[in-house]
């Protein structure tokens, strides 16, 4: 690992284990991560129908550009799978930082907005948070770099003041952003 951005982007030398946090079925095209939860036998058979086997083998080693394509696949599959808010949420992350390693701005910008939206949609809506301290974390996180300051204050503060978060590293990365925003408003 060489170094990690405020909303958990991990650069490493060499080979880049984010390329592999999905999985495409080379057969019918499912993409999928280990957080999904299986579909209905009834939405499996809509997914198999708007699917299709990829034209490149994704189980392979990947290129930036086919990682790409495999969380797009997955992301596909989630979105008609109904899949908890969260982890669409984390998919569309995930192809923000790859939009982020080809230095393409623009696209990066939209799936971090798509991400806090679903970020947002799992805190009001999901049942069971797996992690809801680093889901109010990235919610401020992408809030201010999406030029939102005000709300990521916020965020930031409502992980800092809240007894029921016992999470050291958010609470001291929720610290530190408050103060790095609060520094650059002055």
């Amino acid at each position: 690992m060489l170094k990690r951005d405020s909303d958990f982007c991990t650069y490493y030398r060499g080979e880049n284990p984010i390329f592999y946090g999905v999985f495409v079925c080379p057969q019918c095209g499912y993409g999928f991560s280990d957080n999904f939860k299986s579909p209905s036998p009834e939405k499996k058979e809509v997914i198999k129908t708007k699917t299709a086997p990829p034209k490149d083998d994704l189980g392979k080693i990947r290129s930036l550009e086919k990682a790409a394509i495999a969380y797009q696949t997955a992301l596909k599959c989630a979105l008609m799978g109904e899949e908890r808010n969260s982890i669409i949420a984390g998919l569309y992350l995930h192809l923000a930082w790859l939009n982020r390693f080809q230095e393409n701005k623009s696209k990066e910008l939209e799936n971090l907005e798509k991400a806090l939206e679903y970020y947002e949609k799992a805190i009001e809506q999901d049942r069971e948070l797996e992690n809801p301290a680093t889901i109010f974390y990235l919610i401020g996180e992408l809030s201010s770099r999406l030029g939102d300051d005000r709300k990521a204050i916020k965020f930031f503060a409502y992980i800092i003041n809240n007894k029921e978060i016992n999470d050291p590293n958010i609470i001291r990365m929720s610290r530190e952003r408050w103060q790095e925003i609060r520094a650059e408003r002055r």
